[in-house]
């Protein structure tokens, strides 16, 4: 399924959340926490169900190397919620604990 709907939402002049979603069912998302560094955007965290539509992985980020990735299942209205959430109230320590790794 093509992600067709797309949302950013700036949580500080230098930080990025990109929320992509497939319209259609079964939907396909992928959240990412994005940081300006060096005037690149960098991935410091990516929540995903890239390989089925129940199973959500979030993948840290060294440097620029993806990790591999916390499993969960469970729906995915409720794993996209649970990224957002830990995005929002945790993005500053994400990016601080990611920016030790470079």
């Amino acid at each position: 399924m093509p992600k067709d709907r797309r949302r950013q939402l700036f949580v500080a002049l230098d930080v990025l959340i990109v929320i992509e979603r497939s319209s259609a069912h079964p939907v396909e998302y992928a959240i990412m926490l994005l940081v300006e560094r060096d005037r690149a955007w960098h991935t410091v965290r990516t929540f995903d169900n890239a390989h089925y539509p129940e199973e959500h992985h979030e993948h840290r980020y060294v440097g620029a190397e993806k990790q591999e990735p916390i499993v969960t299942q469970g729906s995915v209205n409720d794993a996209m919620h649970g990224a957002e959430v830990k995005l929002l109230g945790g993005w500053g320590d994400i990016v601080r604990s990611w920016e030790r790794t470079r």
